[in-house]
């Protein structure tokens, strides 16, 4: 099963753009699932939506790396 790595945004904004550091890695068939696994007090709509990012970084579209480049 796929390891993904859940990032929440308990970092604020920094110019408009939120934040995230790494909470847990997590094993999950899909990003969703791995998301689902997020505690409720760290997701929306108390943070920004918690996301899930396929890991290790071998592992990650280049979509995901954008993302972490940008929020982390």
């Amino acid at each position: 099963m796929p390891r993904f790595r859940i990032f929440t945004n308990d970092r604020g904004t920094k110019r408009g753009i939120p934040m995230y550091s790494g909470f847990k890695d997590v094993n999950a068939p899909d990003p969703e699932a791995a998301r689902n696994k997020t505690p409720a007090q760290f997701d929306a709509p108390n943070f920004a939506p918690a996301v899930a990012i396929h890991w290790p970084a071998k592992t990650q579209s280049d979509d995901e790396k954008a993302w972490l480049e940008e929020h982390v």
